[in-house]
């Protein structure tokens, strides 16, 4: 059986206060799909996509308004091995 294939990145803003990446909703991913699918700017459902999104950060715990054109693809940062957590629990 062959093991699915994980990226090594995902979708995220850099957060205005602290510069940690924010994870972006799946809602928010599909408006920016669905917003690049749309090219004719005549288009009224080109309109009515909302740009823009609030989300708050887990680290510094403040939200801010994001747009849809500041979500950047951020590679995941490697786990420390278990060796690495073991000394820095002593």
């Amino acid at each position: 059986m062959a093991s699915p294939v994980v990226s090594e990145k995902f979708r995220a803003v850099v957060c205005r206060h602290c510069s940690k990446p924010i994870r972006v909703p799946g809602l928010v991913s599909r408006k920016e799909i669905e917003f690049q699918g749309l090219t004719d700017s005549g288009d009224i459902h080109y309109h009515l996509i909302s740009r823009v999104f609030n989300v708050r950060c887990r680290s510094c715990e403040r939200e801010s308004v994001y747009s849809i054109n500041q979500i950047v693809d951020y590679p995941f940062a490697l786990a420390a091995s278990a060796a690495d957590r073991k000394s820095a629990a002593l």
